[in-house]
């Protein structure tokens, strides 16, 4: 993981919200297992939701900002590429340039991370 290294918290959050999802379904399909790890699991994935929810309250760009997030992190499976995550954003909230994507997910991200920040009142460690 010494690639990510340079992510700040909103993103190394994004990151692991697939794997945490995939791991939730593996969980719920195996007798047996500690409700812990699902319970933990459960945990990681709303508060990453409602992180993710918390765009929507920017007045000018909010939806769009908040399907950016969604269609390139939390969808259960893995886009092939930023054409497939273009295509799903346009059928949720309309078409936007490629470089619009680049520029607007940079802006999501950090706010996502300002917010993390004000919520824990310092950077906190993913």
């Amino acid at each position: 993981m010494t690639k990510n290294k340079h992510l700040n918290n909103a993103q190394k959050l994004l990151l692991e919200y697939r794997p945490a999802l995939w791991r939730k379904s593996l969980l719920e399909t195996v007798p047996g297992i500690g409700n812990k790890a699902l319970s933990a699991c459960v945990e990681q994935m709303n508060f990453t939701q409602e992180l993710a929810e918390t765009l929507r309250s920017n007045r000018l760009l909010g939806e769009k900002l908040y399907w950016i997030i969604y269609a390139s992190y939390l969808t259960d499976r893995q886009p092939v590429d930023v054409g497939e995550i273009l295509d799903h954003i346009a059928e949720k909230h309309g078409h936007i340039p490629r470089s619009t994507y680049f520029r607007l997910k940079g802006r999501a991200i950090g706010m996502m991370d300002d917010r993390l920040n004000e919520m824990t009142g310092t950077k906190i460690a993913v």
